[in-house]
């Protein structure tokens, strides 16, 4: 109610203390109406075919308008977004609250792995070995941090924490995107040549495959989805029902993006098992190792 009644307020003050009642929202207007008999600073008068609210008590709406708005300045400052929020509304998150920096974590698997950026060079697993993961700002679409090692794309954190499940000759940077591929990352990975080849290891299930399907879409062959060992008697064993019953719609929005006709037979095979199994197969499947016993 407090955000309706202040952007209806502030759109009132904008206007000179009169403004057509066309120009609110329905939610805007309701306020308004509760506003209006319970302070009596403002007025609603027919006209026309319409309305039209009118500040009648300039004083004690001014004083209401600064309980919602306390510092109407500063969203021209040069502050941090949600510092603005809370001069104007508040509340950090009155407004738009987004962060304006965005970091994910990245781990070297090996010793030897560097990333580059102007010129300098960053041992990456020396970093891994101190602090455990180099925290990466991916709203810095321009900064021309790249690696010429493998570059992995996993869902879940606990493929970044216990990394030997990496294959050898695959050895390279781990990168934890956590769950859903923002936009603001796929954009990163396409500000500049991030790795000479880019390995996706989702979840098997319609949120994975929507997201590889993204990432195929923005960055073509230098995307890969990566399938792990003995995948097919694991999906029979470990698959989940459930979870992809949860998850179908983002299944048909993946096949929908995808090009199909430029897939691998491999990613084909997967997803035509997936669906024929009715069954999703977690990431963390790949520690798990399958008998026939």
């Amino acid at each position: 109610m407090n955000r309706s009644l202040r952007e209806a307020l502030v759109k009132l003050e904008g206007s000179g203390g009169e403004c057509l009642g066309s120009r609110f929202t329905p939610s805007q207007k309701r306020v308004l109406d509760e506003f209006l008999l319970r302070t009596a600073c403002i007025t609603k008068m027919r006209k026309g075919n319409g309305t039209v609210y009118r500040v009648s008590n300039s004083p004690v709406f001014k004083q209401n308008l600064q309980e919602l708005r306390p510092d109407p300045e500063s969203g021209a400052q040069a502050l941090p977004i949600r510092a603005q929020n809370l001069s104007l509304t508040r509340s950090s998150k009155g407004r738009k609250n987004s962060h304006e920096a965005s970091y994910r974590l990245l781990k070297a698997t090996t010793p030897g792995v560097t990333w580059k950026c102007d010129g300098k060079a960053l041992d990456l697993w020396h970093l891994t070995s101190i602090a455990g993961a180099l925290a990466v700002d991916i709203s810095q679409n321009e900064t021309p941090l790249a690696t010429d090692s493998v570059l992995w794309l996993v869902e879940n954190q606990g493929l970044l924490d216990d990394i030997s499940w990496v294959p050898e000759g695959l050895h390279g940077s781990v990168l934890y995107y956590q769950g859903q591929l923002s936009e603001r990352l796929i954009e990163w990975l396409c500000g500049k040549k991030r790795s000479p080849r880019i390995l996706m290891f989702p979840d098997y299930d319609g949120v994975g495959l929507e997201n590889y399907a993204r990432l195929r879409k923005a960055l073509g062959e230098d995307a890969e989805l990566w399938l792990m060992p003995d995948w097919k008697r694991k999906l029979e064993r470990y698959g989940n029902s459930e979870v992809w019953r949860n998850n179908l719609k983002y299944v048909a929005n993946a096949e929908e993006s995808l090009n199909l006709d430029q897939e691998p037979d491999e990613v084909l095979e997967l997803i035509e098992a997936l669906k024929l199994s009715g069954k999703a197969l977690e990431q963390e499947a790949v520690f798990l190792v399958t008998t026939d016993s």
